[in-house]
């Protein structure tokens, strides 16, 4: 896989900054447009086999298509002795169109060039694009909106452009393009 980055921020460091301090509410727009794969947002609990050192996503498929739009909102409440954290998401595919709604499911995920060791074991929004089959390498193209709302500070908005190869492999993957904590751990299983 061929990862290039047109323009990023590091946004991960302005909300830890942040949230240590106040309340927060971050607010993300990712739209992911492939060219030869079909994307998938999908929302659960993410686990690491220890021996195979596979990625699998325990959750739900929100939406499917050629092009997919996720939006979250998380926000952290700090009390004297209580930290409360809450998100919503929302998914569309291409055409509005929200996936197949049903039973959580096991999906199997390969990581390409995005870091998934420290979601593991927590509640995420996983963008992942899957080349099909018979075709060529897909080309990927990621659009992040993120600005970090803390209650008494300045806002913060960063934005990024990627532009991903997936190449076509022997079997059909997910290929992680994007990851958004959600802010919850995941129960044990």
């Amino acid at each position: 896989m061929r990862l290039t980055t047109i323009y990023s921020a590091v946004v991960l460091l302005a909300v830890g900054v942040t949230v240590s301090a106040q309340d927060t509410t971050v607010k993300s727009r990712t739209k992911v447009e492939a060219d030869e794969a079909q994307v998938v947002s999908m929302k659960g609990c993410l686990r690491q086999d220890v021996s195979t050192r596979t990625y699998m996503l325990v959750g739900t498929v929100e939406a499917t298509g050629e092009n997919v739009t996720n939006e979250s909102k998380v926000k952290i409440d700090r009390d004297k002795d209580e930290t409360t954290v809450t998100a919503d998401t929302r998914a569309r595919g291409e055409n509005g169109d929200k996936g197949a709604v049903g039973a959580a499911s096991t999906y199997v995920l390969a990581a390409g060039n995005v870091n998934l060791t420290p979601h593991v074991g927590k509640q995420v929004q996983v963008v992942a694009a899957a080349v099909k089959p018979g075709h060529k390498d897909a080309d990927v193209t990621i659009n992040d909106k993120t600005t970090v709302d803390p209650e008494n500070g300045r806002d913060r908005t960063e934005r990024s452009k990627t532009k991903v190869e997936i190449e076509r492999g022997p079997l059909g993957q997910y290929t992680v393009v994007s990851v958004k904590p959600l802010g919850g751990t995941c129960a044990a299983h």
